[in-house]
């Protein structure tokens, strides 16, 4: 009879260990998934450059701010009226400048390989962030350095819009798309509007969706609509 109640307290115990385990890492799992959808905090260091190596790699806490090598950015406040993205600069390397760095208006910063690239959400256009030896300047990108930055995705030119509707084929295999701005036109408050929100979602930038079925027609406007000064443009997947 003992021998019953230890076996059974035993796994009781196994149970209540088990649910404990799976109700932690169910909170882990769900602070991981609130904290990525956070902004960047104001104050956080998140870039650092190697001047030696010329290439660029996510801030780590080991990283040294004294280093004569590597510079370290650390977000800040977003500077000016027009809300341009702004980063302290952070160097033990008395011969860089310590200048704030000024990226673009809103602009969101993201590693690829060791470049460190930049969206302009109000030109849907694409930098890369370079330092000339002085300082940081962003660079713009031609055609095909952003095709293949954006491989995978089927590039649509605002040129090709102003002249009228685009009409694309889907295909499962190329359902990603990105509007790139080849004209200079400003973005300011335009977005990316379905005909059908099921058949498509936005991607990371306000230039980026991906649609999952065919015959869906897409507008770029901006929130109040068509006007002559601000035009809506017309995409059509078949």
């Amino acid at each position: 009879m003992n021998k019953k109640y230890i076996i059974g307290a035993i796994i009781c115990f196994v149970i209540i260990g088990f649910l404990g385990w799976f109700i932690v890492l169910s909170d882990e799992a769900q602070e991981k998934k609130e904290q990525s959808m956070l902004p960047t905090k104001i104050g956080q260091k998140v870039w650092t450059y190697n001047m030696n190596k010329y290439q660029w790699r996510e801030y780590q806490k080991t990283d040294d701010d004294e280093s004569k090598e590597e510079i370290i950015l650390q977000v800040q406040v977003p500077e000016g009226n027009g809300g341009y993205t702004s980063y302290n600069l952070i160097t033990g390397n008395a011969q860089v400048p310590k200048e704030d760095v000024w990226v673009g208006e809103g602009s969101q910063e993201f590693l690829k390989g060791k470049r460190l690239y930049s969206y302009f959400p109000r030109t849907f256009e694409y930098y890369e962030l370079i330092f000339n030896g002085v300082k940081f300047v962003p660079r713009k990108l031609a055609k095909d350095e952003i095709k293949t930055l954006l491989k995978g995705y089927e590039l649509i030119y605002v040129s090709e819009l102003k002249k009228s509707s685009v009409a694309l084929d889907f295909s499962k295999r190329h359902n990603k798309f990105a509007v790139i701005n080849d004209i200079g036109d400003d973005f300011y408050k335009y977005y990316i509007v379905p005909n059908d929100s099921k058949k498509m979602e936005i991607g990371d930038f306000s230039d980026q969706f991906k649609v999952t079925e065919g015959n869906i027609d897409i507008k770029l406007q901006r929130l109040e609509g068509c006007s002559k000064a601000y035009p809506c443009y017309d995409i059509k997947i078949k």
